[in-house]
């Protein structure tokens, strides 16, 4: 096969792979950035070195959103995982308390709230989803600031 190397296909797949992943992720954060803002937080994006199997190593963009003390981090966790193609969690600062979990699957990010006084990854995969919205993001944000000690 004239031109063909494998090496170039297995780095070809996972230049696509990663770019989806990177794609999708961007904009989740563009979307969670703009609800944020219009919730009265503010927010700074900044880059996680990230290392995956498939993807290799890049950079992915997260977020950090502050309201009065409140720090939340949204964080880019695994573009797979079984039954999704996405991991983006959302976690108290500077405890890293889980807050919620999205995944994304059937074409859209769903949010797996953490139930308040459990903490197993287990039980955030199997909480009720809710499809993203800004909605659903206002909530999660209103439970998290009712729980802030």
């Amino acid at each position: 096969m004239k031109g063909s190397h494998p090496m170039a296909t297995v780095d070809d797949r996972r230049e696509t792979l990663r770019a989806a992943w990177l794609n999708r992720l961007s904009a989740l954060v563009d979307s969670v950035q703009g609800w944020a803002e219009e919730l009265g937080w503010s927010t700074r994006r900044i880059d996680k070195q990230m290392e995956d199997s498939q993807l290799g190593p890049y950079e992915a963009p997260a977020l950090i959103l502050q309201q009065d003390l409140t720090r939340v981090l949204l964080d880019p966790i695994a573009s797979s995982a079984p039954h999704t193609e996405g991991v983006v969690d959302l976690y108290r600062m500077p405890a890293y308390d889980d807050v919620a979990s999205l995944y994304y699957y059937d074409d859209n990010w769903h949010v797996h709230d953490q139930a308040a006084g459990t903490s197993s990854a287990a039980t955030i995969r199997e909480a009720q989803a809710k499809p993203l919205s800004m909605e659903t993001f206002r909530e999660v944000l209103e439970e998290l600031k009712r729980h802030v000690s």
